[in-house]
């Protein structure tokens, strides 16, 4: 077993966890280390983030790199969301003007890492398990056989499967009743002039019939193609679908239940979609977890602490207002439990917010007779896309 005199152990290199990373390395006097899974060669998976002015911005923002995030934000016409109906009429459109660019989340992580030195991120190093030693030291066992301890706190910035969360909760997230499918339509394909007509330089949603599909504009042109439908959480092994097989894949999400019902043009969507067809089974926090006692030497940001379904657009902002505020509280108090006491109700405070409110917006997203609901909280001037946009 190693030990080592970082202070600091973030497991976890997506968003948050670079977050932090930077914000503490541009504060200065702060040691730390980063652990992550994969390869620094591998891209992340997932669609591309819009990033808001009080949370995702600001934590770039304080780790000093939103200059180097300028060159590949995307402004103007891509933080335009169209709305459709599922029967191909575009009620309208919502987000132009507004300050929240789109970022591909490989460009995120090239952009935080301008602001951490190199030999503080261990790529292709996944913590299996952490435990508690005899002497109530955390001790990180490596998927490699390594190990690691002696740390003063570490912060488990490791996604939905947190192998950091059990040292703070017993909670887990649960399973919301939806999934998306996802899948592709690249400007190689026949479809794409009309996807370009369809979804712009941004975003389409288009809801109706108990489904709806939320299409987006990436960096490099290509189209990421989000299907949401209901299902069971075992979705892949239930038997429903033979997931590798497209045509079959397309065919049962092509059924009168689900997309049957929806325009030409929007089945055609489906039809077109590349593959592979890839389904994300959506989970959440429980609200009433957010209030566990602060304990020695760990703690949670990011989805590790309340990942949230996706219907806000809220969730890695969420995250990295983590990265603010608990950087934030180690600086005031230093790397010790009432910095973690200090910040952890202020994070409770703002994932509550988040995960009510995309659980809200996800009953609309599903409604027999969406958008119905969704044009009516739109019309209404009650906030619910993107509202905690400040700290």
């Amino acid at each position: 077993m190693s030990s080592t005199n970082n202070k600091i152990a973030i497991v976890g290199g997506g968003p948050s966890g670079l977050a932090l990373g930077a914000i503490l390395e541009k504060k200065g006097g702060f040691d730390y280390v980063i652990y992550d899974s994969s390869a620094e060669d591998v891209p992340p998976r997932g669609g591309c983030l819009d990033l808001h002015h009080g949370s995702g911005q600001r934590a770039l923002r304080e780790a000093g790199v939103m200059e180097e995030f300028k060159k590949y934000g995307r402004y103007g016409d891509a933080t335009i969301h169209r709305l459709y109906t599922h029967k191909g009429e575009n009620l309208f459109n919502f987000g132009e003007g507004r300050d929240a660019p789109e970022i591909d989340r490989w460009a995120l992580r090239k952009v935080l890492l301008t602001g951490i030195p190199k030999e503080k991120v261990h790529w292709k190093k996944a913590v299996a398990s952490t435990i508690r030693d005899e002497n109530g030291q955390i001790v990180l066992n490596f998927a490699d056989g390594t190990t690691a301890t002696g740390f003063r706190l570490v912060v488990g910035a490791d996604g939905t499967w947190s192998k950091v969360r059990h040292l703070v909760t017993d909670a887990t997230p649960q399973y919301s009743g939806n999934l998306f499918v996802t899948s592709k339509i690249h400007p190689t394909g026949p479809y794409y002039e009309k996807m370009k007509e369809i979804c712009g330089m941004g975003a389409m949603i288009a809801m109706g019939n108990g489904v709806h599909m939320f299409n987006s504009r990436q960096g490099d042109g290509h189209y990421r193609v989000d299907i949401g439908i209901p299902g069971p959480e075992n979705f892949t092994e239930a038997g429903l679908v033979d997931v590798k097989d497209w045509d079959a894949f397309k065919k049962y999400l092509l059924q009168e239940d689900f997309f049957g019902a929806y325009s030409p043009e929007m089945r055609e969507i489906i039809n077109q979609s590349e593959g592979p067809f890839r389904p994300w089974i959506m989970y959440y926090f429980p609200t009433d977890r957010l209030n566990w006692e602060t304990v020695p030497g760990a703690t949670l940001i990011g989805d590790a602490a309340h990942v949230t379904t996706p219907f806000v657009g809220d969730g890695v902002n969420c995250a990295m207002r983590d990265a603010v505020i608990l950087a934030e509280k180690l600086q005031e108090f230093g790397v010790n439990e009432k910095a973690v006491s200090e910040y952890e109700p202020l994070m409770f405070e703002f994932a509550k917010d988040v995960i009510t409110r995309s659980l809200q917006s996800q009953r609309m997203f599903f409604e027999k007779d969406a958008p119905k609901s969704f044009i009516e909280i739109m019309s209404s001037g009650t906030p619910l896309i993107g509202t905690t946009d400040h700290i």
